[in-house]
């Protein structure tokens, strides 16, 4: 089985996963990254955690929905 993972150009890691796409990874890589996904710190309200390339998480703004009528 081929895993692959998806690193978009500012280092962030966008997706994993298996069979064909991304850049082709070792199975432990895969589920080092899969681990570091399921035990996400909770964000506080109004921001979210994205996945830099080192596995670290990084605290962002989420933007601001407005409602719909």
């Amino acid at each position: 089985m081929r895993f692959w993972k998806y690193v978009n150009e500012d280092k962030y890691i966008g997706s994993v996963g298996n069979g064909q796409g991304g850049t082709e990874i070792t199975e432990t890589e895969y589920n080092t990254i899969l681990d570091a996904i399921r035990n996400r710190p909770t964000a506080p309200d109004g921001y979210g955690y994205r996945m830099r390339e080192d596995l670290t998480w990084e605290l962002y703004d989420l933007p601001v929905m407005e409602e719909s009528i």
